[in-house]
């Protein structure tokens, strides 16, 4: 049986997307090409893209086919980065160890840049190789995962609770906590998911299959994100400030680490158990719930 190393099988992935994102955001000099390009190339894991090409792959298509639409949530992520660091929300100057878009550009152009790369999202997402019908599929994941149903609702309530949850009632809390957890960043991954699995001709059981997984990874995703928040290093990071400074409302201010940690790791469980149906091919997406528990940054 061959051994699959699957750190440097997803490592190549990371590379294949950055070679591809370079290709297809625009050369030309204006200053909204040049914020585009800036955040998009500043670095970051590209999982959700990965996770794009994963579930193609995982219904036998393959990775040129999709990139189009991999590149495209990388596009979406990138403008909610953007926009998330902003003044009006979370006022963040550093960004991966770099300044932020708009201490780079200017507030107004880093709007019109997430602006940008948002709208493009959409145009290059139909440039991936399948059906029309699935092609316009994607479109709809694309848009109901990424707006007011899905991230940019997660990122409301997000903005909306910060300072203000403190006294409140726990349980209402809790509730209010999840709807984040899912809303703001499970939602992107269970979409990219969703839209490689969809470019593929995937079958039902499997698209519930990798919904399953992709909302129980999220969520363990923003529990430990909200962790190293507090704990890791911020040269890791590659951020300033913290959640605690902003008073915001995180599994850890709501539960402390220790709970946090064990409903993240019970999070990772659920994701594992929803990939079995596929079998030898889960083992990949098993090694990134397990990568999503462990990470230091």
């Amino acid at each position: 049986m061959k051994v699959v190393d699957f750190k440097k099988y997803i490592l190549q992935k990371a590379e294949y997307i950055n070679l591809a994102l370079k290709n297809f955001l625009p050369k030309d000099n204006s200053v909204v090409s040049q914020g585009m390009r800036y955040s998009v190339l500043a670095g970051g894991k590209r999982l959700r893209p990965t996770l794009v090409i994963l579930a193609a792959e995982l219904f036998g298509v393959k990775a040129e086919n999709v990139i189009p639409a991999a590149c495209a949530v990388e596009y979406l992520h990138t403008y909610s980065l953007i926009h998330d660091d902003l003044p009006a929300m979370d006022n963040d100057d550093l960004r991966r160890g770099m300044p932020t878009n708009h201490k780079k550009f200017g507030e107004a152009a880093a709007i019109l840049c997430g602006d940008a790369l948002l709208t493009e999202s959409f145009n290059l997402i139909t440039k991936s190789k399948s059906s029309e019908r699935n092609i316009n599929e994607t479109v709809r994941i694309l848009a109901y995962y990424g707006g007011y149903k899905g991230m940019i609702a997660g990122q409301i309530e997000d903005t909306l609770e910060t300072g203000r949850w403190s006294g409140k009632n726990k349980i209402l809390l809790g509730k209010k906590l999840k709807f984040i957890q899912i809303q703001k960043t499970a939602d992107l991954i269970v979409a990219s998911l969703k839209i490689g699995a969809v470019l593929a001709d995937a079958d039902k059981e499997g698209l519930k299959a990798l919904e399953v997984y992709g909302k129980n990874a999220g969520i363990a995703f923003q529990i430990v994100d909200d962790i190293l928040d507090v704990y890791a290093d911020k040269k890791l990071l590659g951020k300033e400030g913290s959640d605690v400074e902003n008073d915001k409302l995180t599994v850890l201010s709501l539960y402390g680490k220790r709970e946090a940690e064990k409903k993240a790791y019970e999070h990772i469980k659920k994701a594992k158990k929803a990939v079995v149906v596929f079998g030898n091919k889960s083992e990949i997406f098993v090694y990134l719930a397990d990568y999503i528990a462990g990470r230091t940054y």
